[in-house]
């Protein structure tokens, strides 16, 4: 029971930076975060929603072509279904980080920033774990499959484990300072 509630003390630890004005309006009073990076915020935000947004639309499209996934098998499935969880969250993530600005609260940037690269590499280990699936699936059936539609979700899939690659590598080289 104890332990309980000490896990959610630490869950809500940041409303402890919340205080109320005079107005009885709550103010945040916590710490922040500043981009502080050569290239400008909007230039890094475009780049990572050019990696999360087309990795996770190109995962989306995989699963959407008609015949690639009607009667997968598991290993094929899993990865995929994972993938797909995985990017959209990141997507999630990456809004509520793009909301926030050049300068977001400490809360928001251990949310999000903090968690966004270690979600892309695991988002791109699934999605090339649903392509060797749908490759073993295409070989275990008949070779000729490959030009179609599974060859394009194994495109797709490649594509966007490569943009979650990309975007997982550019999030661990964005600095951050933080501001009292």
């Amino acid at each position: 029971m104890a332990d309980r509630e000490r896990e959610k003390k630490k869950k809500r630890a940041y409303l402890d930076d919340f205080e109320k004005d005079l107005n009885g309006n709550y103010q945040y009073r916590g710490a922040h975060y500043r981009y502080a990076g050569e290239p400008p915020h909007s230039r890094m935000l475009a780049l990572l929603w050019l990696f999360c947004g087309g990795g996770a639309a190109l995962t989306v499209g995989a699963g959407a072509l008609p015949g690639a996934t009607a009667h997968a098998p598991v290993y094929l499935l899993l990865p995929y279904m994972a993938a797909l969880v995985l990017a959209l969250y990141a997507v999630v993530l990456l809004v509520r980080l793009t909301r926030g600005g050049a300068r977001v609260r400490a809360y928001i940037h251990e949310q999000t920033a903090q968690k966004l690269p270690s979600l892309c590499r695991a988002t791109a280990v699934l999605c090339a774990a649903a392509c060797a699936g749908q490759g073993v699936a295409v070989f275990a059936a008949d070779a000729q499959l490959l030009w179609g539609m599974q060859g394009v979700f194994i495109l797709f899939e490649l594509l966007s484990c490569a943009a979650f690659a990309a975007a997982a590598r550019l999030l661990k080289r964005m600095p951050w300072e933080k501001e009292e």
